[in-house]
């Protein structure tokens, strides 16, 4: 493969992705890049996603829950949609299908990394444009290396070099006839090593942590208090002699 070429901090494509990862995450690069690979993805599948949930304006990096809005593979059987399926149904009407939703965020930087890792492909021909996954369907200089074109959202065909990975660990996977987002152990795990899983978990799943910093904090408070307690009584008492004295009370 061909060397990429070296990223300039004045580089005008770098200071476009900056200004929508820090500020605009609906900006136009983002949005052409996740549009385009969703569009490649229904050519190659026939199941049309979209360009998924948007980072937003400005952008949130929370992405929730992992399941199929988030990335989860599902199996939509039907007008239901399981993350894993055994039953007899699946098949039976057109638009039952195996398929997954990529975010914004992820479909757009599928597609950056599909652009700028294909580009340092050994033959590319920078002469390859393409707005449409099937304007690469001639494109010959990937079967040198065996790989596929596809045609990215900076209008060139490319070869693909950008996969997904699930964020689960081999000993995760989803639950049988279940909605996405469930999940259990499965039975095959050899339980050679810990299992890890890198979840979106819901803002409101969580603990509050807090420093331990010794027990003089809770010294200082409770003789504040203890202070605080004994001027307010001689207040008091003092208030009530000087109202007798006066025969206000």
């Amino acid at each position: 493969a061909s060397l990429i070429t070296e990223l300039d901090y004045q580089d005008g494509a770098l200071i476009a992705l900056a200004n929508c990862f820090l500020y605009d995450g609906e900006c136009a690069d983002l949005r052409q890049y996740a549009t385009v690979r969703a569009r490649n993805e229904k050519v190659k599948t026939g199941f049309g996603v979209g360009q998924g949930v948007s980072l937003g304006q400005p952008p949130n990096f929370y992405v929730g829950v992992y399941n199929a809005i988030y990335g989860q593979p599902f199996v939509q059987v039907g007008e239901k949609m399981y993350g894993r399926y055994d039953g007899e149904d699946f098949g039976k009407k057109s638009g039952d299908a195996i398929a997954m939703q990529p975010t914004a965020l992820e479909n757009a930087v599928h597609g950056l990394l599909d652009d700028f890792l294909g580009r340092g492909s050994e033959n590319f021909e920078d002469s390859n444009k393409c707005s449409k996954q099937s304007d690469c369907d001639g494109v010959d200089f990937c079967a040198y290396e065996g790989e596929v074109p596809t045609c990215t959202g900076g209008g060139v065909c490319v070869c693909s070099r950008a996969n997904f990975h699930r964020a689960l660990d081999e000993a995760l996977e989803a639950a049988k006839n279940m909605p996405t987002g469930y999940f259990e152990v499965s039975d095959n795990d050899p339980g050679v090593s810990p299992m890890y899983t890198e979840p979106y978990w819901s803002s409101r799943v969580g603990v509050r942590v807090y420093r331990d910093v010794g027990p003089m904090p809770g010294l200082i408070t409770l003789v504040a208090g203890a202070v605080g307690m004994a001027i307010s009584v001689c207040a008091s008492f003092l208030l009530r002699v000087g109202l007798k004295k006066q025969k206000l009370y």
